[in-house]
């Protein structure tokens, strides 16, 4: 029994399987109480492990000896995925994956400082002592994992991985865990047991599982890079199709403004005074129209103010804006487009949400600020603003598909030289942009 314990307590596969993927399940999303059940299910991997410990010593002459060695633990790891997150089948397996691959890398670790027989030595109970190293070698390979690799994976709470990716990659784990290992104790069987040669190979091994956790995080990298720009891309499009029609709308207005006059002058022939106040009452109300025309010394700087304004005053937002548009002529026309748009659609969008209706406003502001263009755009919030890596997290429930706008207003920030700052305070959003503006 007092041996049993002892192979227990031991930072075993199956033992350690369990913790190795707590740290890739930590970023991910969760079901309800999942603490409890994980707490129940790594208790139990602790039992197996000590009885697989106890039973074989290490031995893997038998096929069933191979599995519950090495295929058992890549099923425990899935097991704790299921258990813990609420994720799919496919994102379970291959979490489950990139946790054996690093599970494995602290086995290399283990096998390169103390050799081949500490487990023989620690399965029969001697040098207890090695215990603590042990665990303290496993936590620094879990806190290495977690750093480089783990949290670095998930988008949004979860891996988004095909069946291709999610089995391709358990495949690739069991070959370089069962295969490769075995090689390696081949080629430390045939050179007489030298443990110099046996710590070179099990160091290749090491290698092999690094280099495809690094491989999974470049992926991911360069996926969400790929998904990004190309958010980007259809966001631009569609704000050049918008820049034309608003164009269109508001040279309608302004035309229709422009025949004003020609209605004053009919007016002036009416001698029925009712049908003469009906009119002047029409006309007062295209003027109101022509009110929110606004006129910032830049054309297209007007097209997309003014659109937003009728779209503020359809919504019951008070609308403020002080803008010097020619300080943003430099600008190309479609980048001046869909930064003000999309920064005032989000502004928009969240007054709307907002109760009081003394609070629905958006204010708008183009100065000259030390040889700069200085934008400002303040609206008030209803929702709590997270923000992550300086822009704040979409709420809406595809957020894959959302969250491009701020992006975008960086991007073409930076592309003029410029820098963006967001500040989310007293339930006052306040985006500031300020663009040196070329001699």
């Amino acid at each position: 029994m007092k041996d049993y314990l002892l192979c227990v307590l031991r930072p075993d596969f199956a033992q350690a399987m369990p913790l190795m993927a707590l740290a890739f399940l930590l970023p991910l999303k969760h079901r309800k109480h999942w603490q409890p059940r994980l707490a129940v299910w790594i208790t139990l991997c602790f039992l197996y492990g000590g009885f697989i410990t106890q039973q074989y010593h290490y031995g893997y002459g038998t096929p069933w000896q191979l599995f519950c060695c090495y295929v058992v633990p890549l099923l425990l790891g899935y097991g704790t995925f299921v258990l813990a997150c609420d994720i799919s089948v496919r994102d379970a397996l291959y979490g489950a994956a990139c946790a054996y691959a690093a599970q494995h890398a602290h086995f290399c670790v283990t096998i390169i400082l103390w050799g081949e027989n500490y487990t023989a030595q620690y399965a029969s109970g001697r040098f207890a002592l090695g215990y603590v190293k042990e665990w303290a070698v496993f936590l620094a390979v879990w806190a290495v994992c977690y750093l480089l690799f783990a949290r670095r994976l998930p988008v949004q709470g979860a891996y988004k991985a095909d069946w291709r990716k999610a089995i391709s990659t358990a495949v690739i784990v069991l070959v370089i865990a069962m295969v490769l290992n075995r090689t390696v104790r081949s080629i430390f069987d045939s050179a007489g047991g030298s443990t110099v040669a046996y710590a070179i190979c099990m160091a290749y091994d090491l290698f092999n599982c690094l280099f495809l956790l690094w491989l999974q995080t470049e992926q991911r990298r360069e996926l969400t890079l790929v998904a990004t720009l190309e958010g980007e891309r259809r966001l631009r499009r569609r704000m050049e199709e918008q820049y034309e029609l608003s164009k269109e709308n508001i040279s309608i207005i302004n035309q229709k403004c422009h025949d004003l006059k020609h209605q004053v002058s009919a007016l002036r022939l009416v001698r029925d005074q009712d049908a003469q106040e009906a009119g002047l009452r029409e006309l007062e109300s295209a003027v109101l129209i022509y009110d929110a025309v606004s006129k910032t010394g830049n054309e297209v700087l007007d097209t997309v103010l003014t659109e937003k304004s009728l779209l503020c005053e359809k919504n019951g937002i008070s609308w403020t804006c002080m803008a010097d548009g020619g300080l943003l002529d430099f600008m190309q026309a479609v980048d001046l487009y869909t930064l003000f748009g999309n920064a005032l659609d989000n502004a928009i969008e969240s007054s709307q949400a907002v109760d009081e209706a003394e609070r629905r406003t958006v204010a708008v502001e183009v100065r000259n600020r030390h040889g700069a263009a200085f934008i400002q755009i303040e609206n008030y919030y209803a929702r709590p603003v997270r923000l992550q890596d300086g822009l704040p997290l979409t709420t809406k429930p595809d957020a894959e598909n959302h969250g491009y706008g701020l992006k975008s207003i960086r991007s073409i920030t930076e592309r003029y030289g410029g820098v963006m700052d967001i500040a989310a305070e007293d339930n006052i959003f306040r985006l500031n942009i300020l663009i040196p503006i070329p001699a």
